[in-house]
């Protein structure tokens, strides 16, 4: 019995001790990894417009309610670029996407995907699923990909959702 309570107590110790070093280098290490992450956000955005710098987008306040909008920056006087992080077959998707000021999408770049590989995924990078949003309205009708549909599906819903808040931003 006494060497039962010994080894509890000391399991007890190591693990205040673990938690203790694990909480110091959390509190070391968010600012930094804060800061990464605004970098590699910041880069994403010069390769939504390449040619631009970070001081053309500002970031907009918005105080509504959304699962899928992470951040909305104003491009210039040109357009609303919105980070959104969409639910999907797995994972999720990552993406940006620019709306100009008559609704129109202007550019479209996946981040990250953890669906399906080369299925879903495709939601990243295929070039046709690109084009079929890049000019058109974006509260209307956008094709999603044939046999992807649970990745690129809400990836269109997202954009949807979007739109409907860069109309609420204008007025």
């Amino acid at each position: 019995m006494k060497k039962i309570l010994h080894l509890t107590l000391f399991l007890a110790i190591v693990s205040a001790i673990a938690g203790g070093a694990l909480a110091y280098a959390n509190q070391l290490t968010a600012p930094i990894i804060k800061a990464n992450e605004e970098a590699a956000e910041k880069e994403s955005l010069l390769e939504l417009y390449p040619g631009s710098s970070v001081d053309d987008f500002t970031e907009v306040e918005y105080d509504g309610e959304s699962a899928t909008i992470q951040k909305i920056y104003r491009y210039k006087e040109d357009a609303y670029v919105f980070s959104m992080a969409v639910s999907g077959y797995s994972e999720g998707t990552t993406f940006l996407v620019s709306i100009d000021d008559a609704g129109q999408i202007v550019a479209y770049k996946g981040m990250s995907n953890g669906d399906t590989k080369g299925l879903g995924s495709r939601v990243l990078d295929d070039e046709q699923f690109i084009n079929g949003l890049i000019g058109h309205d974006a509260s209307g009708k956008l094709d999603t990909i044939s046999g992807a549909t649970r990745s690129s599906q809400p990836v269109v819903d997202g954009i949807h959702e979007a739109a409907e808040v860069c109309k609420q931003i204008k007025e």
